[in-house]
């Protein structure tokens, strides 16, 4: 083989892992931006705003708040156009006044109607299904 040969061997074997790595970097911008959940808002400002909300107390070290995020993802899609998820953390100044203004413990779903006023206190463990029965009952009490 010729060293010219040689040389555009290298550019051609250069080329192509150039190709493959852009095309996995963009693979990957894919999967973070389309296919994993999203983050959930914590602005509790939107609340009584015109739209109910439902509101994770969260502490990050519990099991209980990890099951609850689950069970909120599975159900946004069918609900996000009708109702606000929001989390606040309970260690922060603003989770502190949140629970305290609406009665809350960590690791618990605050459901407020559009008007802002708490609803009602879920408590760990939820499934789909009794969320989306409460979500169901709050909406129908909102027409």
């Amino acid at each position: 083989m010729s060293e010219a040969d040689q040389i555009a061997e290298a550019y051609k074997s250069s080329k192509t892992k150039w190709v493959v790595i852009v095309t996995v970097i963009l693979f990957m911008a894919f999967a973070f931006k389309f296919l994993l959940p999203k983050g959930f808002s914590d602005d509790l400002s939107v609340i009584g705003k015109g739209k109910p909300a439902v509101v994770l107390v969260r502490d990050n070290q519990t099991v209980q708040s990890h099951d609850l995020i689950d069970v909120m993802n599975a159900l946004r899609d069918r609900y996000s156009a009708k109702v606000a998820f929001l989390l606040t953390d309970h260690n922060t100044p603003k989770g502190e006044t949140f629970m305290a203004e609406n009665q809350a413990t960590r690791a618990t779903l605050v459901l407020m109607d559009a008007q802002g006023k708490k609803v009602k206190i879920l408590y760990a463990p939820q499934t789909e299904s009794s969320l989306a029965q409460e979500l169901d009952a709050v909406l129908g009490s909102q027409q």
